[in-house]
């Protein structure tokens, strides 16, 4: 839900991969800070650019998963 509240999609071209890794990381890190996703994002190409909204869906994704206890 985070992914569309903050409106990361735009061309789709990366959209699979940067969900699926960004999955991947917040289900073994319920807090990551934000050099760590940067770091597990960081071998996914979006070609328009829009690596600042998905940092922001990433860490309002885990705020949410916190809070709901997952």
């Amino acid at each position: 839900q985070a992914w569309i509240d903050v409106q990361v999609p735009h061309c789709g071209y990366c959209q699979n991969g940067m969900m699926i890794q960004a999955a991947d990381l917040l289900s073994s890190n319920k807090n990551p800070s934000e050099d760590e996703i940067r770091t597990a994002m960081n071998g996914h190409l979006c070609r328009c650019g829009t690596y600042p909204r998905i940092l922001t869906a990433i860490q309002q994704a885990a705020a949410a998963m916190r809070k709901a206890g997952a």
